[in-house]
């Protein structure tokens, strides 16, 4: 089991039951709780200041699936002094207010993109690989998910790397840019959920619709499961439905059930 890397923090005192690493048991002898916190850029090793929650039990000796969250323009910040912006939205929201279930398994890691613009392929996939090597995390189980900024960065990703690293994503408000010319049915070597509004006045519809439509007329194999959900009347901020389940299925279970093969 790997160990994780030792960080100064800066712990968060709400959601998750108040729980805090080294915060004592969960009356389950020798189980580790869950637990939430927020670790600055340069106190550490990571390439980003990032929100960390681990699930209950990670001290079984068992690798951990792992979630990676990337945020919107509006969460960027400088990853010291503004990095709790990135619990505005997402899996860092519901995991700081309470309302992330305990039996989902994964490790979820929320980084803060440093400065304008979205995050760059090599930005999300410093990140990954970063993660990948700090923590137990299981390599068929790694997931991608971003929102607006964030599903840009992860879309750029995804056509740079295709499934070199991340077997499933979950894509919100995004746009694939020139993802679909870099590698076309490659694309598809990652299971893609993505989601639009068909009134999104931010990020327009069109170029996500297109490189989807593209990716289910691929061949199997390559190409894995892709599933485009596009929303009636839907504007850009469609993420709050999406993420806590009360607008569409369980994204996370979803992930969850594409591992790589």
């Amino acid at each position: 089991m790997r160990m994780r890397p030792l960080l100064l923090v800066v712990p968060l005192l709400s959601g998750c039951a108040g729980l805090l690493p080294g915060g004592g048991d969960d009356g389950r002898t020798g189980t580790a709780p869950a637990s939430q916190r927020l670790v600055p850029l340069g106190q550490g090793s990571a390439p980003n200041g990032f929100h960390e929650y681990l699930p209950p039990g990670l001290d079984d000796g068992r690798a951990r699936p792992l979630l990676v969250f990337w945020h919107g323009v509006g969460e960027n910040g400088d990853g010291t002094t503004e990095l709790s912006r990135v619990l505005a939205n997402g899996p860092p929201m519901l995991i700081s207010s309470g309302r992330w279930p305990e039996a989902r398994p994964f490790i979820v890691l929320s980084p803060q993109h440093v400065g304008g613009g979205c995050p760059s392929a090599a930005e999300v996939h410093a990140f990954i690989g970063w993660a990948a090597s700090a923590y137990d995390v299981d390599p068929r189980r790694i997931f991608l998910t971003g929102l607006s900024c964030g599903a840009i960065g992860a879309w750029s990703y995804l056509g740079t790397y295709t499934g070199s690293e991340v077997a499933a994503a979950v894509l919100i408000a995004g746009d694939p840019g020139g993802a679909w010319g870099r590698s076309g049915c490659a694309l598809g070597q990652v299971a893609i959920w993505a989601f639009h509004g068909d009134a999104d006045g931010t990020v327009g519809i069109a170029n996500e619709r297109t490189a989807m439509a593209n990716l289910a007329a691929c061949p199997s194999p390559p190409a894995r499961d892709s599933v485009w959900t596009e929303i009636p009347g839907g504007g850009h901020g469609i993420w709050p439905g999406i993420y806590d389940g009360t607008a569409a299925p369980d994204v996370y279970a979803w992930m969850l059930a594409h591992p790589k093969p």
